[in-house]
């Protein structure tokens, strides 16, 4: 697969936006800390409906309430961890490309907003005066420790080569 990436890396290494991110000193650690906040507005809308999901925070409002209240900047922030880890990769092609934890999380991404699809999928469902069903809140929980996953594969992603 390397052999496959390395035109991508090259035509990526000679782009005139690739050596204006890498060649400016506050470009890569801005766009990075975008990156984390993003990352940050996932974490806490996720957490927030899987504490929810298992009752410990939140009672007042049912989970399909939480899912809807935090729908909007969570898909917000997702385009946002888009475009920054595009950027990202742009910078530093060799770095994220050919690093096999990177491509485990970009796996792993994949799984969890799929996984986070049906979550909102079935929040939509559930009327919200009705608590949702153990399947959902289980769901719940799990969406928000793969979001814990991916969030610790990209920063191991420095280290791991």
């Amino acid at each position: 697969m390397d052999a496959w990436l390395q035109p991508l890396i090259d035509w990526l290494n000679g782009l005139p936006l690739q050596a204006t991110i890498r060649e400016t000193s506050w470009a890569l650690p801005l766009v990075q800390t975008v990156h984390i906040l993003a990352v940050a507005i996932v974490l806490t809308a996720s957490l927030i409906i899987a504490l929810r999901g298992i009752g410990l925070v939140g009672r007042d409002w049912s989970l399909a309430r939480w899912q809807a209240r935090f729908g909007t900047s969570t898909v917000l922030a997702l385009w946002t961890l888009l475009g920054t880890g595009l950027l990202m990769i742009l910078a530093e092609p060799e770095r994220e490309l050919l690093n096999w934890l990177f491509r485990a999380k970009m796996l792993l991404v994949i799984v969890t907003l799929l996984l986070a699809r049906g979550l909102a999928r079935a929040l939509r469902a559930t009327r919200t005066d009705r608590p949702a069903r153990p399947g959902v809140r289980l769901l719940a929980v799990v969406v928000f420790a793969a979001w814990i996953a991916v969030a610790m594969a990209g920063r191991w992603i420095a280290y791991v080569g």
